[in-house]
């Protein structure tokens, strides 16, 4: 209790400032508010989360608070996060961290020199969006015209698949692109990005419900990944090899797409689902890979494989590129020609079913973005 103490105090002294601007119309601020949070580390997200009552922050003054309406779910950043491992390391040396990782909500306060966003205002955030409340750099927000969930996956999964595939990968017309995960939070918008980009694209999958919406999205050749040899069926459809593959899935689906590469062909990884901590077949999946996964993400490592270039963790170097994904994202979606797809296989609703939502959303069973209703 008396490091909870410390935290709590801690907490609010962090946010003491000098500047806090409210409109007429903004809602009363509660003195105190709900969050989950981690006491310490430990083996999964389940594990460590719990909800705490906590001292509602002032802002700095180039922050904003924000009343979270809807939290995304992203298995392993939540993952490592808890485990505090990788770049979240530092989680082991500290008595409580925060978890989430992106949400859409309302501007409720700004500080004394925020200009791009208003009291009221709906907006995206990346940060702490397992809680009530999110303390946010304003800079950072995205503006939106009304929060609800169709917008939480475009602000990380969104945002991530539009840049790999055109700011790292720039993909070409009439190209052969290969989405693994491809009804995924991710793998969606990328099926869209790649033909929007003129490509033929493949995605696999793992159910005849998620091929059905492949299928309206527009993916040319879909792949069941539980009733059909992969590898065979990639070779059969490209012969020539695929010039792009955006790889998400890691241990054996990895090693396929190496193989089924172009001679000259990019690799695109944004992730490794299959060999995070909750499958404990993991060490098998990846017994007969020549790449590591998990260190090609997080030493985001470029490595040449003959002509074939492989991405780690495929961000664009040059992060000022990612502007204009962000306005690419936002634009195409209020135009109508992005869709957004929130997972309706089970609703999460309020903090206690955060836990639950994560297990979801690693179970490979999803379509598109699990999203969590928070207030």
């Amino acid at each position: 209790m008396a490091l909870y103490a410390l935290y709590l105090t801690w907490f609010v002294f962090c946010g003491l400032v000098s500047g806090l601007v409210q409109g007429k119309s903004t809602p009363m601020i509660p003195q105190t508010y709900k969050a989950l949070v981690a006491e310490s580390v430990g083996s999964s997200f389940s594990e460590v989360a719990t909800v705490k009552d906590l001292p509602t922050p002032t802002i700095d003054k180039d922050e904003a608070l924000v009343q979270v309406k809807y939290a995304g779910v992203n298995g392993g950043c939540e993952t490592f996060r808890a485990r505090g491992e990788y770049s979240f390391s530092g989680n082991k040396e500290v008595n409580y961290f925060s978890l989430g990782a992106e949400g859409v909500g309302v501007v409720i306060a700004i500080g004394s020199e925020v200009t791009n966003v208003k009291v009221g205002d709906a907006v995206c955030f990346v940060g702490s969006a397992f809680a009530e409340y999110s303390r946010c750099k304003a800079k950072l927000l995205w503006n939106i015209p009304e929060a609800s969930k169709e917008y939480v996956g475009l602000r990380i999964s969104g945002l991530t698949a539009c840049a790999m595939l055109e700011q790292t990968g720039k993909l070409k017309k009439g190209e052969k692109v290969l989405i693994t995960a491809a009804a995924g939070g991710a793998g969606h918008f990328a099926v869209q990005f790649a033909k929007l980009s003129g490509c033929e694209v493949f995605g696999t999958c793992g159910s005849d419900a998620k091929a059905k919406v492949l299928k309206k999205l527009g993916c040319d050749h879909i792949i069941n990944y539980k009733t059909q040899d992969v590898e065979a069926e990639l070779k059969r459809l490209a012969p020539n090899g695929l010039d792009a593959v955006l790889e998400g899935v890691g241990g054996e689906m990895l090693q396929i797409a190496l193989e089924c590469l172009a001679p000259e062909g990019r690799l695109l990884q944004i992730g490794y689902i299959s060999e995070y901590p909750h499958n404990p077949a993991a060490a098998t999946e990846s017994a007969k890979n020549e790449v590591s996964a998990s260190e090609l993400f997080w030493k985001s490592q470029t490595i040449q494989r003959g002509k074939q270039t492989i991405y780690g963790n495929a961000w664009p170097k040059d992060f000022s590129l990612v502007n204009d994904s962000k306005n690419r994202v936002l634009s195409l979606f209020h135009d109508g020609a992005l869709q957004s797809i929130v997972d309706e296989n089970t609703e999460f609703i309020g903090l206690e079913s955060v836990s639950d939502a994560i297990t979801h959303m690693l179970s490979g069973k999803t379509i598109g973005k699990v999203v969590v209703k928070i207030s």
